[in-house]
């Protein structure tokens, strides 16, 4: 009897155990974005501020990698969770959610400024942000000069969605990051690259028109259109590529010229050990002492 009574005991604490894990399983969020980041004990609200905590640092980080998280936010939320909850766990400990409960003392991160490897001091998302706020900055100073349209837009979306308004400077600092960067080595590719744009954009406009045509002459006529961008675009490649080879050709100049230096130095020097040896000796025995061969 006390052996029956016992297995009984064994069975109804397996069973709860069981009924524990199983509530605990992480449940998916209906609602785009995978609110759900910041763990099952936060409000709807909370957890979509986590998210977008975790966001603001990736876009202060890589602004490449921030918009293709948009972008899979958009397309996959379950996948955009996953990958999301990877990065918090494994590159930003300091964004982790904090832990409530058994182990709460072990797994918070300590509190303070970190110091960063350039001796300045800084929480983790204060630093982030200013970056951020920086990139931002120089971002729509040179949308302004260059596409004010683009600026005007961007800048009627930060008062009416902020969040939306960070997305899409996300998406922006990808799209003219090259440029903005090749502008000050290179004006005549970051001008191609400017056409490069343009044309694309204006490609996607047409593919859009083509698919929702009504009938086969309204296909025809945007057809034509595209095979107008498309010839420009055509022109528009070339021109990169050939920009690409003059750059490799004058660098591969430059390095002849080196080569053909370092071959001269090198004859000099095999050609005339004995009076290099005795003008060393010289230096070396002087009161300065100086070795002068590298």
């Amino acid at each position: 009897m006390k052996y029956t009574l016992k297995i009984l005991t064994i069975a109804a604490m397996v069973l709860l155990t069981t009924a524990v894990f199983v509530n605990a399983e992480p449940q998916d969020n209906d609602g785009p974005g995978g609110e759900r980041m910041g763990g099952n004990d936060r409000p709807d609200g909370q957890r979509a501020e986590f998210v977008e905590k975790i966001l603001d640092d990736i876009r202060a980080k890589d602004p490449n990698e921030a918009a293709r998280l948009e972008q899979l936010r958009e397309e996959n939320p379950r996948q955009f969770r996953m990958e999301l909850r990877k990065i918090a766990a494994k590159d930003m400990p300091g964004m982790r959610p904090e832990r409530k409960g058994r182990g709460a003392e072990m797994g918070n991160m300590p509190d303070g400024p970190r110091v960063w490897p350039d001796g300045t001091l800084g929480m983790p998302m204060e630093r982030n942000r200013e970056n951020m706020r920086g990139m931002e900055t120089e971002l729509m100073a040179w949308l302004t000069k260059n596409e004010p349209a683009e600026a005007n837009s961007l800048a009627a979306l930060k008062e009416k969605d902020p969040r939306a308004y960070m997305r899409k400077i996300a998406i922006d600092m990808r799209k003219y990051r090259q440029i903005m960067e090749t502008e000050e080595t290179n004006p005549a590719l970051a001008e191609v690259l400017k056409k490069d744009i343009k044309l694309n954009d204006r490609r996607n406009e047409l593919l859009e028109k083509f698919r929702t045509a009504n009938d086969d002459k309204q296909k025809e006529t945007v057809k034509a259109e595209l095979r107008d961008v498309m010839s420009q675009t055509f022109d528009v490649k070339l021109q990169k590529k050939q920009i690409k080879y003059e750059n490799l050709k004058k660098r591969l100049e430059e390095l002849q010229k080196n080569v053909d230096k370092s071959q001269t130095e090198l004859e000099n020097f095999k050609n005339n050990k004995d009076a290099l040896v005795n003008e060393e000796l010289e230096n070396i025995i002087s009161p300065s002492g100086q070795f002068n061969w590298d």
